[in-house]
């Protein structure tokens, strides 16, 4: 069953975007949950990109291409699998740009502050949970996957297990990329926000408004990394953008990663974006370190696979979070 509500948020008011302050929030209540009085371990699963909360719970349709219903994607895990049961929460994270990353910043609202003050705090007022961050963990595909990483990797009291799935990583080859292939896109013209029809645009803005806003930029209030016409990186802002990849961050944040339960960094090995090499590289990273963690592959690409990866990591998490 799932239950629809909204949540307002004094951390996403004020926001440069002027995009609303109130969210929806689906949460996912496991079958037999209203007929017992037991509490429930809680996995809470982060959109990725190009979706808010409610495209990922009923996926829309042009009639050619089509994705179940979340509910049909968990119950199944719940039932046939024999996966112990768990609450999985759905928050929203999307923005006029695109995505807030689940990264707090000045331009698109505090997304990070919101999932631990705001929408945990909810959950646990308003449903059976187990509210220990030994029983409440973070999963997600893609900017989701880099989402489920930060908040784990810097909160481990709220967070106990965190699965990355194919999760935004190894900003220079992934994401410096893309970049001049925005460029390209605009060239001759110069960077000047979002442009209709162009997806790169919204990419680079999104992420821009994430790693490197500026409030005293205006009008699109951030700090693109290369300069324009010259095509010459600024370093000063690659390397903030740097600072929230996690095969850089994961120093940062040992003594944080070493008090998790568990870690699970999963993607496909066709990764259209390259994003096989940034989770073989935090895992060697990761290993070399002495860090816990469950590395694995498969045979998708970005994005092919993602309702069997989402089963695949309720099954890991509910055996890495504690039931009681």
């Amino acid at each position: 069953m799932i239950v629809h509500s909204r949540v307002e948020s004094a951390h996403l008011r004020g926001n440069l975007l002027q995009d609303p302050s109130e969210r929806d929030l689906f949460v996912y209540l496991p079958p037999g949950y209203e007929d017992s009085e037991c509490r429930y371990p809680t996995a809470y699963l982060l959109h990725a990109f190009g979706e808010n909360a409610e495209q990922l719970v009923y996926p829309p349709t042009d009639g050619l291409r089509w994705k179940p219903p979340i509910e049909d994607v968990l119950d199944p895990v719940f039932g046939r699998m024999g996966t112990a049961p768990m609450i999985v929460v759905i928050p929203d994270g999307a923005t006029r740009y695109g995505h807030g990353q689940w990264v707090d910043s000045p331009v698109n609202g505090n997304f990070e502050k919101y999932v631990l003050h705001d929408v945990v705090a909810h959950v646990d007022d308003n449903y059976r949970t187990l509210p220990d961050s030994r029983s409440r963990g973070v999963f997600g595909f893609s900017s989701g996957g880099f989402g489920a990483w930060n908040l784990a990797s810097r909160n481990p009291d709220t967070f106990g297990a965190l699965a990355m799935l194919s999760g935004d990583s190894f900003f220079d080859v992934t994401h410096k990329m893309f970049l001049y292939d925005y460029l390209n896109s605009i060239w001759p013209e110069a960077p000047a926000g979002l442009v209709e029809g162009n997806d790169l645009s919204s990419v680079v803005y999104a992420c821009s408004a994430c790693y490197s806003p500026n409030p005293d930029n205006p009008p699109f209030y951030v700090d693109l990394p290369v300069a324009f016409p010259s095509g010459e990186l600024i370093q000063e802002v690659w390397d903030r953008w740097l600072s929230f990849d996690p095969v850089v961050n994961w120093r940062g944040r040992l003594d944080n990663l070493c008090k998790l339960n568990g870690i699970l960094v999963d993607v496909g090995c066709n990764d259209d974006a390259y994003l096989q090499w940034g989770h073989r590289l935090l895992s060697h990273r990761l290993r070399e370190a002495g860090v816990a963690h469950e590395a694995t592959e498969n045979t998708g690409n970005h994005g092919g696979r993602t309702r069997e990866r989402f089963q695949v990591a309720l099954q890991w998490l509910a055996q890495a979070l504690a039931s009681s």
